[in-house]
């Protein structure tokens, strides 16, 4: 699930959002995980505990530390300013929804 959404914001997204961002996250690393908050109903800081818990989910989209929640809710609010976003973020979650569940994230 995880590694469609970072392929889907790997299409749609430039890798950082400034030429001098950190270069912590790429943005298609955080659409991922936000996609992951939308799919499971979460907020920002069960997000970023699942993450805790569960350190393999981050691996597979290559992230080598876990954002800080705060992080995940600066780049949604950088992020859905940009037209089409929201749509790309709730079809990416329908798609993701028709998988079948399971561990797989």
């Amino acid at each position: 699930m995880l590694e469609l959404a970072h392929r889907v914001g790997s299409e749609v997204f430039e890798l950082y959002s400034h030429e001098s961002s950190p270069r912590t996250y790429t943005q298609p690393q955080l659409f991922a995980c936000l996609v992951l908050k939308t799919y499971m109903g979460l907020d920002y800081r069960r997000l970023h505990g699942l993450l805790e818990d569960y350190p393999e989910i981050v691996r597979t989209i290559g992230m080598e530390k876990i954002p800080h929640f705060t992080t995940f809710q600066k780049a949604s609010e950088r992020l859905m300013r940009v037209p089409r976003v929201k749509q790309l973020l709730n079809e990416t979650v329908s798609t993701v929804g028709k998988k079948k569940e399971g561990t797989d994230w």
